[in-house]
Protein backbone atom coordinates (compact mmCIF):
# COMPACT_ATOMS: atom_id res chain seq x y z
CA UNK A 1 0.00 0.00 0.00
CA UNK A 2 2.71 2.54 0.81
CA UNK A 3 4.78 1.60 -2.36
CA UNK A 4 1.12 2.06 -4.48
CA UNK A 5 1.02 5.40 -2.37
CA UNK A 6 4.42 6.80 -3.20
CA UNK A 7 4.05 5.60 -6.78
CA UNK A 8 0.98 7.42 -7.60
CA UNK A 9 2.01 10.43 -6.15
CA UNK A 10 5.27 10.24 -8.45
CA UNK A 11 2.91 10.32 -11.20
CA UNK A 12 0.68 12.78 -10.51
CA UNK A 13 3.87 15.11 -10.17
CA UNK A 14 5.64 14.12 -13.66
CA UNK A 15 2.20 14.92 -15.46
CA UNK A 16 1.80 18.39 -13.51
CA UNK A 17 2.08 21.09 -15.43
CA UNK A 18 4.97 22.65 -16.63
CA UNK A 19 8.50 21.33 -15.30
CA UNK A 20 10.69 23.39 -13.17
CA UNK A 21 14.29 22.48 -11.85
CA UNK A 22 14.67 23.09 -8.26
CA UNK A 23 17.63 23.02 -6.08
CA UNK A 24 18.25 19.83 -3.41
CA UNK A 25 16.26 21.13 0.04
CA UNK A 26 17.48 17.74 2.23
CA UNK A 27 19.66 15.51 2.49
CA UNK A 28 17.79 11.96 4.56
CA UNK A 29 16.21 14.47 6.83
CA UNK A 30 18.62 17.04 7.64
CA UNK A 31 17.79 20.57 5.84
CA UNK A 32 20.27 21.70 3.42
CA UNK A 33 20.47 25.42 1.73
CA UNK A 34 18.37 24.85 -0.92
CA UNK A 35 15.72 27.64 -1.27
CA UNK A 36 11.93 27.50 -3.26
CA UNK A 37 12.03 30.47 -5.43
CA UNK A 38 9.04 32.42 -5.29
CA UNK A 39 5.43 30.90 -7.11
CA UNK A 40 6.94 27.30 -6.80
CA UNK A 41 6.00 24.63 -3.92
CA UNK A 42 8.62 21.71 -2.75
CA UNK A 43 6.41 18.59 -1.64
CA UNK A 44 8.30 15.78 0.22
CA UNK A 45 7.10 12.70 2.34
CA UNK A 46 8.40 9.53 3.55
CA UNK A 47 7.09 6.19 5.53
CA UNK A 48 8.51 5.17 9.07
CA UNK A 49 7.59 2.11 11.33
CA UNK A 50 5.11 0.86 11.11
CA UNK A 51 2.52 2.33 8.33
CA UNK A 52 3.70 5.57 9.33
CA UNK A 53 3.26 8.61 7.03
CA UNK A 54 4.90 12.33 7.23
CA UNK A 55 5.21 15.06 4.82
CA UNK A 56 5.91 18.55 4.48
CA UNK A 57 4.83 21.38 1.92
CA UNK A 58 7.00 24.74 1.58
CA UNK A 59 6.19 27.66 -0.71
CA UNK A 60 8.45 29.92 -1.80
CA UNK A 61 6.57 33.82 -0.85
CA UNK A 62 9.44 36.57 -1.68
CA UNK A 63 12.98 35.68 -3.01
CA UNK A 64 15.27 34.30 -0.44
CA UNK A 65 12.33 33.36 1.86
CA UNK A 66 9.77 30.39 1.78
CA UNK A 67 7.23 29.04 4.39
CA UNK A 68 5.84 25.77 4.62
CA UNK A 69 3.97 22.85 7.06
CA UNK A 70 4.64 19.76 8.32
CA UNK A 71 2.33 17.36 9.56
CA UNK A 72 1.77 13.17 9.20
CA UNK A 73 0.38 10.29 11.69
CA UNK A 74 0.29 6.48 11.98
CA UNK A 75 -1.49 3.77 10.36
CA UNK A 76 -1.98 5.62 7.46
CA UNK A 77 -2.19 2.56 5.11
CA UNK A 78 -2.77 -0.96 6.62
CA UNK A 79 -5.65 -2.25 8.16
CA UNK A 80 -5.78 -0.37 11.98
CA UNK A 81 -7.58 3.39 12.43
CA UNK A 82 -5.12 6.28 11.01
CA UNK A 83 -3.39 8.05 14.20
CA UNK A 84 -2.76 11.71 13.46
CA UNK A 85 -0.03 13.80 14.75
CA UNK A 86 -1.66 16.52 17.64
CA UNK A 87 0.29 19.77 16.07
CA UNK A 88 0.98 21.17 12.53
CA UNK A 89 4.24 22.34 12.32
CA UNK A 90 5.76 25.23 11.06
CA UNK A 91 8.90 25.04 8.46
CA UNK A 92 10.31 28.86 7.40
CA UNK A 93 13.76 29.29 5.59
CA UNK A 94 15.31 32.57 4.54
CA UNK A 95 18.70 32.41 2.47
CA UNK A 96 20.77 34.97 3.32
CA UNK A 97 24.19 34.21 0.93
CA UNK A 98 23.75 32.72 -2.13
CA UNK A 99 26.49 30.16 -3.29
CA UNK A 100 29.20 31.36 -5.23
CA UNK A 101 32.44 29.72 -6.54
CA UNK A 102 34.36 30.88 -3.59
CA UNK A 103 31.71 30.64 -0.75
CA UNK A 104 29.14 27.97 0.33
CA UNK A 105 25.16 29.05 0.27
CA UNK A 106 23.87 30.18 3.87
CA UNK A 107 19.88 29.90 4.76
CA UNK A 108 18.58 30.75 8.20
CA UNK A 109 16.08 28.37 8.90
CA UNK A 110 13.46 27.33 11.79
CA UNK A 111 11.35 24.18 12.05
CA UNK A 112 9.80 22.88 15.20
CA UNK A 113 8.63 18.91 14.06
CA UNK A 114 10.64 16.29 16.03
CA UNK A 115 11.38 12.90 14.97
CA UNK A 116 8.23 10.99 14.61
CA UNK A 117 7.54 8.37 17.21
CA UNK A 118 8.19 4.81 15.80
CA UNK A 119 8.13 1.43 16.62
CA UNK A 120 10.63 -0.21 18.23
CA UNK A 121 12.85 2.88 18.93
CA UNK A 122 14.15 3.54 22.43
CA UNK A 123 15.16 7.35 21.59
CA UNK A 124 12.86 10.05 19.71
CA UNK A 125 15.21 12.71 18.66
CA UNK A 126 14.25 16.59 19.31
CA UNK A 127 13.11 19.48 16.95
CA UNK A 128 15.98 21.34 15.19
CA UNK A 129 14.12 24.68 15.96
CA UNK A 130 16.44 27.64 14.80
CA UNK A 131 19.34 26.69 12.50
CA UNK A 132 21.69 27.72 10.18
CA UNK A 133 23.24 25.42 7.62
CA UNK A 134 25.82 26.08 4.61
CA UNK A 135 26.69 24.47 1.30
CA UNK A 136 28.76 24.35 -1.06
CA UNK A 137 28.53 22.14 -4.41
CA UNK A 138 31.88 20.96 -6.33
CA UNK A 139 32.56 19.41 -9.28
CA UNK A 140 33.39 16.36 -9.38
CA UNK A 141 34.23 12.78 -11.71
CA UNK A 142 31.64 14.72 -14.17
CA UNK A 143 28.99 15.65 -12.01
CA UNK A 144 28.32 17.31 -8.60
CA UNK A 145 29.67 16.52 -4.99
CA UNK A 146 28.06 18.84 -2.43
CA UNK A 147 28.78 19.33 0.86
CA UNK A 148 26.64 20.31 4.65
CA UNK A 149 26.99 21.59 7.77
CA UNK A 150 24.75 22.59 9.78
CA UNK A 151 24.09 23.91 13.32
CA UNK A 152 20.75 24.27 15.26
CA UNK A 153 19.43 25.90 18.67
CA UNK A 154 16.08 24.60 20.76
CA UNK A 155 14.41 28.20 21.51
CA UNK A 156 13.45 27.10 24.85
CA UNK A 157 16.94 25.80 26.54
CA UNK A 158 20.17 27.65 24.77
CA UNK A 159 22.25 25.21 26.92
CA UNK A 160 23.38 23.27 23.88
CA UNK A 161 23.88 23.39 20.31
CA UNK A 162 22.95 21.13 17.61
CA UNK A 163 25.50 19.79 15.09
CA UNK A 164 25.29 17.87 11.67
CA UNK A 165 27.07 17.44 8.79
CA UNK A 166 26.41 15.27 5.28
CA UNK A 167 27.12 15.19 1.91
CA UNK A 168 25.25 14.29 -1.58
CA UNK A 169 26.48 12.70 -5.03
CA UNK A 170 25.02 13.15 -8.37
CA UNK A 171 25.52 9.38 -10.54
CA UNK A 172 25.02 9.29 -14.18
CA UNK A 173 21.14 8.00 -15.00
CA UNK A 174 19.79 10.56 -12.69
CA UNK A 175 20.42 9.02 -9.83
CA UNK A 176 22.49 9.72 -6.55
CA UNK A 177 23.31 9.09 -2.96
CA UNK A 178 23.48 11.23 0.17
CA UNK A 179 24.52 10.91 3.87
CA UNK A 180 23.88 13.02 7.11
CA UNK A 181 25.46 12.61 10.70
CA UNK A 182 23.99 13.89 13.54
CA UNK A 183 26.47 14.48 16.09
CA UNK A 184 23.43 14.59 18.84
CA UNK A 185 25.18 17.75 20.65
CA UNK A 186 21.68 18.60 21.41
CA UNK A 187 20.39 15.80 22.62
CA UNK A 188 20.63 13.26 25.92
CA UNK A 189 24.43 12.52 26.76
CA UNK A 190 23.24 8.65 26.11
CA UNK A 191 22.99 9.07 22.31
CA UNK A 192 25.82 11.78 21.87
CA UNK A 193 28.49 10.86 19.45
CA UNK A 194 31.34 10.58 21.89
CA UNK A 195 28.86 7.88 23.93
CA UNK A 196 26.57 5.66 21.65
CA UNK A 197 27.52 7.32 18.28
CA UNK A 198 25.52 9.76 17.33
CA UNK A 199 22.79 8.91 14.25
CA UNK A 200 23.48 8.33 11.07
CA UNK A 201 21.81 7.99 7.65
CA UNK A 202 21.82 7.11 3.67
CA UNK A 203 19.57 7.53 0.69
CA UNK A 204 19.78 6.17 -2.64
CA UNK A 205 17.67 8.39 -5.19
CA UNK A 206 16.27 8.99 -8.25
CA UNK A 207 15.69 11.80 -9.51
CA UNK A 208 14.19 14.02 -12.69
CA UNK A 209 15.65 17.55 -13.61
CA UNK A 210 15.34 18.03 -9.89
CA UNK A 211 11.72 17.96 -9.75
CA UNK A 212 11.24 14.31 -8.79
CA UNK A 213 12.96 12.80 -6.41
CA UNK A 214 12.33 9.18 -5.05
CA UNK A 215 14.17 7.74 -2.66
CA UNK A 216 15.15 4.39 -0.74
CA UNK A 217 16.33 6.28 2.65
CA UNK A 218 18.39 4.12 5.54
CA UNK A 219 17.63 5.59 8.74
CA UNK A 220 19.58 5.56 11.69
CA UNK A 221 22.42 2.72 10.72
CA UNK A 222 24.13 3.01 14.01
CA UNK A 223 20.72 1.83 15.60
CA UNK A 224 21.42 5.02 18.54
CA UNK A 225 17.74 5.55 18.87
CA UNK A 226 16.47 2.12 18.25
CA UNK A 227 16.35 -0.39 15.78
CA UNK A 228 17.65 0.75 11.92
CA UNK A 229 14.69 0.61 9.27
CA UNK A 230 14.45 1.51 5.33
CA UNK A 231 11.78 4.27 4.73
CA UNK A 232 10.70 5.41 0.97
CA UNK A 233 10.82 9.08 -0.11
CA UNK A 234 9.42 11.29 -2.48
CA UNK A 235 10.02 14.96 -3.19
CA UNK A 236 8.86 16.88 -6.31
CA UNK A 237 8.85 20.64 -6.94
CA UNK A 238 5.60 22.48 -8.64
CA UNK A 239 3.97 25.69 -9.86
CA UNK A 240 1.44 27.64 -7.94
Amino acid sequence: MIIRSILIFSLLALSAGEAVSGELMRLVREPTAGIVSPGTYHFSMNTFPDDGLRFSLMAGIFSRFAIGLGYGGWNITGLNSPSWFHHLYLKARFRFIDETESFPGAVLGFDNEPEAIRSRATYRRKARDLYLVFSKNFLSFGSDMAFHFGMSADIKRLNHIGVWTGMNKDLPGGFGLALEYDFATDEADSVRFDNNGGFLSGEIYWESFGQVRISLQFVDIFETGGESYRALGVDFLGLF
